[in-house]
């Protein structure tokens, strides 16, 4: 599981929010997860948007 931290006005909020309403996978740093969730942290200049990541292929070999 990773938990990434992204600005409110940046363009990944955007990508992660149409990855988790549709099932679709996310790509973060060449890697491919399934967006789990999706919060608000924070308040005024410090609110971020928290996603909360799962590999896809958690476990493969």
């Amino acid at each position: 599981m990773m938990i990434i931290r992204v600005l409110p006005t940046s363009k990944a909020v955007d990508a992660l929010v149409v990855c988790y309403e549709r099932k679709r996978v996310y790509r973060h740093e060449g890697k491919e997860y399934f967006v789990k969730s999706l919060s608000k942290s924070g308040v005024g200049w410090s609110t971020r948007v928290v996603a909360e990541l799962e590999p896809v292929w958690e476990g493969a070999l």
